[in-house]
């Protein structure tokens, strides 16, 4: 019986080899998700608290259309995964708009096991978990978790993809069955994520010797597979299966009249200048050891005089071929650099692809340790830095498909110099241990500040939602038969889930605008009063609802006002 216990092709035996192998790992792991579980839970809270927003009720309301519950509404135009995922839970009949804060919530912690592991190809437990949670509580990450939109939703699935593609390298080239589809879920998540493409392909390109293509062609069938219902699912509904794509190759460098919006902003250094709020504390210390790490070790080498041989850049000491590559890769850099934000975003990408791999191409006899991994996760920043950053469209949140790789670096960074500046405790190296606590214990008290003060920042949003639930509560009791009539609104998506029917939408014309802070500033003149009248009686309205103070129709009348929710009625 013992012999058959210790026996390695026993299941048995196999499982407690494993476990004992990586028991760190596990234990490392499991206290990661508990923190991150209990922090995504307070941030639900909050959330509930507030209640949802517009772009929370389209995917609710999209949800429903999957569950075959309809009301009316629906934007369609929007990535489907998210939705369908909730609808799987409308189904089993608890149909209420927290549902989405709660599939957002599981889904980031889902995620965040996948970093943690991703981060444990390269690194050890400890800074494993510390990349973890950093990544968990950014202050851009905590602001929209919970919030029930589908970004991080995406940022999960691309982690598990890329984690899934380093396996495929790094293990067993089949991987590919899975990292490819999870590269599909992230762009059916927010269609965006689809610019994972690049780093993807250069992280194949760079180990093409490492992989089966016969695998690279079933992980990209396996993942078609995934879309094919989709596209049957718009060809039935619109005549036109690429219907919700249309706009996702649409140019950048220019925005339509209707889009006057807060979010308008040509400012390409729009997220190197909010960076720091991005990362927070924490990740400003990070920077800050780094930097200073990295300026004292280059003055000390000025001091003792010592030369660091960079053999990439002694042209002597390439070939005629490499030199060749080594002009080729200046030239694309200037280009890169001198066209960025005044031409079409895909090709500054598709310039930096080829300095990317032109650059490994060049340090290869260097024989740099995890080269590879380094480009991959700086490609995956820089693949979406320049497509956001060239985007007119710009806000907060578009920076979290960022914050893995710059978490990865960070990592990295702290990595390196703990390994060149050692404290010893009994023969061990405890630099990163004790770097890892007082980052730890910064971390948890800005998280608890960040927390709170979203809750604070954000009571507009509460105050809107229950001026907007007693409106729609009111509205079905003042006409019985509100479902035959024609319904408009500013806020049509949050009408469309409160009364349950399809409220269409007004444009916000030039009413007002969204100032930095998210505050709204109101500016109606009579121009925007003929605008909004002549809207109305061109579509026949027979209600509007709007949040909008100071406005004077001519053809309406406002019966029933709640807070800045104000009810017209169209004049007989």
């Amino acid at each position: 019986m013992n012999k058959l216990e210790d026996n390695p092709n026993n299941a048995n035996s196999r499982t407690k080899i494993f476990l004992k192998k990586h028991v760190n790992s596990i234990i490392c792991l499991l206290l990661l998700t508990v923190i991150v579980s209990f922090i995504t839970y307070y941030r639900i809270l909050v959330q509930l608290d507030l209640g949802p927003v517009s772009d929370s009720f389209d995917f609710l309301s999209n949800a429903l259309v999957f569950a075959g519950h309809s009301s009316g509404y629906s934007d369609l135009s929007r990535p489907p995964l998210f939705s369908f995922i909730i609808s799987l839970i409308f189904r089993l009949g608890y149909v209420s708009s927290s549902v989405i804060f709660f599939v957002d919530g599981g889904l980031f912690v889902f995620g965040i096991i996948g970093l943690f592991l991703l981060l444990n190809v390269k690194f050890n437990d400890l800074e494993s978990f510390l990349g973890g949670l950093f990544y968990a509580t950014f202050p851009v990450v905590l602001l929209i978790l919970g919030f029930g939109f589908s970004d991080l939703v995406s940022v999960s699935f691309t982690i598990w993809s890329f984690y899934f593609f380093v396996l495929a390298v790094k293990k067993d080239s089949k991987f590919l069955y899975l990292a490819f589809p999870f590269a599909m879920f992230a762009f059916l998540s927010r269609y965006n994520s689809g610019l994972i493409i690049f780093p993807i392909f250069i992280y194949i390109l760079m180990n093409r010797d490492k992989i089966k293509f016969k695998d690279i062609y079933i992980g990209i069938i396996s993942s078609i597979l995934i879309i094919v219902p989709i596209l049957i699912f718009y060809y039935e509904k619109f005549s036109n299966f690429l219907y919700p794509f249309i706009n996702f190759g649409s140019t950048s460098t220019g925005v339509s009249s209707s889009m006057i919006d807060i979010a308008y902003d040509p400012n390409m250094f729009f997220y190197l200048q909010r960076f720091p709020e991005f990362v927070g504390i924490q990740g400003i210390i990070v920077l800050l050891i780094v930097v200073s790490y990295g300026l004292f070790y280059l003055l000390l080498k000025l001091i003792m005089k010592n030369r660091v041989n960079i053999h990439l850049f002694d042209l002597t000491s390439l070939n005629n071929l490499n030199k060749v590559k080594f002009l080729v890769l200046f030239i694309l850099g200037i280009i890169f650099v001198g066209t960025f934000d005044k031409t079409f975003y895909m090709l500054s990408e598709l310039i930096f692809f080829a300095i990317a791999y032109l650059f490994y191409d060049l340090t290869q006899h260097l024989k740099l340790k995890d080269m590879d991994l380094h480009i991959m996760f700086f490609a995956w920043f820089m693949a979406f830095f320049i497509f956001h950053s060239i985007f007119v469209i710009k806000t907060n949140r578009y920076f979290v498909i960022m914050t893995p790789p710059v978490t990865y670096f960070m990592i990295l960074g702290l990595s390196e110099i703990s390994n060149r500046i050692k404290f010893k405790l009994r023969n061990r190296n405890i630099t990163f241990p004790l770097l890892a606590i007082i980052l730890i214990l910064v971390i948890l008290l800005s998280t608890a500040s960040t927390v709170s003060m979203i809750s604070q920042s954000n009571n507009d949003i509460k105050i809107q939602n229950n001026e907007i639930i007693l409106a729609s509560q009111w509205f079905e009791n003042y006409d019985p038969n509100y479902k035959n009539e024609n319904i408009y609104s500013d806020l049509w998506p949050n009408f469309s889930w409160y009364i349950n029917t399809n409220v269409k939408m007004v444009p916000i014309f030039e009413a007002y605008q969204i100032l930095p802070d998210g505050t709204k500033k109101y500016s109606v003149n009579q121009a925007d009063n003929n605008a909004f009248n002549n809207y109305l009686v061109t579509n026949n309205a027979d209600f509007f609802f709007c949040d909008i103070p100071g406005l004077n129709l001519t053809s309406y009348t406002p019966i029933k006002e709640f807070g800045n929710i104000v009810i017209y009625k169209k004049k007989s």
